[in-house]
């Protein structure tokens, strides 16, 4: 019989289901067929804003990702010397965003504890590696300067171990997102050059790849095109067959009234308040035209991710008597995910709505997963043109009803943008149409039988 393989995930992101812990249960399953055991470590001892610094993984995370994944952590680093949530934040506002400002000599003293403390959590990660027998690495948004003594202990860690298993190119380096897309408008990186995060190194190990020709090329001259930068899109099943859950039904709507599906992330970066306000907007119509049926948001997501802001949009949805129109699903899995043949998925939602919303920041997604979900599942979309939507779906000619912003201009829908939703989404014909196209379309440049990654090379 074939010897198992073993897969590392390491994530940057810190949040147990996201787009990235989507995309890595991708390759996962990949994996699996080929007889390889996945593990992942979702970053809560990487990351630091999520708060999660040593928190063990709860029942409801290992539960939803169980059956892709065996969760780990790199425990033994919180015993490596200083390396704790106080002085990873320092060493990120002296180095990153440079909020805390320091002398030449501090700044060479900081440099200095910085790479030893680096070099004693590449022990770390390697006898980690050495105890799950690891064959292959994934790292996902490694790049991005959340916590660069990690970083630079990974490629310490990667270069001894692939040396020690006389490994290849074991590793594939993904960058989602990166510092001059993420959350620029807010610097939370700072400004470039960025000469203190660690740029991806020439190395026979790693394979590097980002989501779209725009990051890739900008990753490359960053590193002064030292290291090759591939592209792997995101993908999506395009004939998924599964029996869906009649949601329209279970929630006691009629045949006319109209679904608006949003399954992101709750926080503010992904602007649901958007969503509330066309919903408002769309449905106030309505009532003033005596017309019976109404336009109801469906939402997926975790609404205790970021509670303050949850609330902050209840507080929205109530001052607008909008209560029974907005449903709220709370985290759910996508179909290949979830194994509980009873539980609700996010292809439920797809199913049940008309028109699939992503109306996110200027400056926070590098690829946008919903557009393409709502491609491959034949539904019509509507979205921002957020920076990338042009690189990743726009130049190819993906149809959408398309909200015009930028860095300076962010804000809520004008009504000439509220009037061509409402317009699409009343006029069955053209929407379904627009479906269709994209769907012909996207099935030859976003299926997932064309996925690929460095292990099948």
């Amino acid at each position: 019989m074939e010897l198992q393989r073993k897969a590392l995930f390491i994530s940057f992101d810190a949040v147990a289901l996201s787009g990235i812990t989507v995309e890595a249960a991708k390759i996962a399953v990949r994996l699996r067929d080929e007889n390889t055991l996945c593990y992942l470590d979702i970053g809560y001892d990487i990351k630091l804003d999520k708060g999660n610094f040593a928190r063990p993984y709860s029942d409801h995370e290992i539960a939803a990702l169980q059956h892709h994944f065996t969760l780990v952590r790199h425990d033994a680093i919180r015993q490596v010397e200083g390396y704790t949530p106080s002085f990873l934040q320092y060493i990120h506002d002296v180095f990153i965003n440079r909020s805390e400002k320091v002398t030449h000599d501090a700044e060479q003293h900081l440099l200095n504890i910085s790479h030893k403390m680096a070099a004693d959590v590449a022990q770390k990660l390697c006898e980690k590696w050495r105890a799950l027998d690891i064959h292959y690495l994934i790292i996902e948004n490694g790049t991005l300067p959340d916590n660069i003594i990690f970083t630079r202990a990974l490629y310490l860690a990667i270069a001894h171990y692939g040396e020690e298993r006389q490994l290849e190119r074991y590793v594939l380096w993904r960058d989602h997102d990166l510092m001059w897309n993420s959350e620029s408008t807010s610097s939370r990186y700072g400004e470039a050059p960025w000469l203190h995060a660690v740029k991806p190194q020439p190395s026979p190990h790693i394979t590097y790849v980002a989501l779209n020709q725009a990051l890739a090329s900008q990753l490359a001259a960053w590193c002064d095109h030292q290291v090759n930068i591939e592209v792997m899109r995101n993908t999506y099943p395009f004939d998924p067959q599964h029996p869906r859950k009649d949601l329209r039904q279970l929630f006691g709507l009629q045949p006319q009234d109209k679904v608006i599906a949003r399954t992101t992330r709750i926080i503010p970066a992904k602007r649901l308040d958007r969503d509330i306000y066309l919903l408002q907007a769309i449905n106030r119509r309505l009532i003033e035209q005596h017309l019976p049926h109404r336009v109801y948001l469906m939402v997926a997501g975790d609404p205790l991710e970021d509670e303050r802001h949850f609330a902050t949009l209840k507080k929205q949805i109530n001052a607008l008597q909008l209560e029974p129109y907005v449903i709220f699903f709370g985290a759910l899995n996508h179909d290949f995910m979830e194994h509980n043949p009873h539980a609700t998925t996010i292809q439920d939602l797809y199913h049940a709505c008309d028109l699939l919303s992503f109306l996110t920041a200027w400056d926070y997604d590098s690829y946008g997963n919903p557009i393409g979900e709502a491609i491959s599942h034949q539904r019509s979309y509507i979205a921002t043109r957020y920076e990338y939507y042009h690189e990743v779906y726009g130049q190819h000619g993906f149809e959408g009803e398309l909200m015009d912003i930028s860095a300076g201009q962010d804000g809520l829908p004008d009504s000439e943008f509220i009037q061509r939703v409402d317009r699409l989404l009343h006029d069955d014909e053209r929407r379904l149409a627009m479906a269709l196209r994209n769907y012909h379309k996207g099935k030859s440049l976003l299926s997932d039988h064309i996925f690929h990654t460095i292990f099948h090379r």
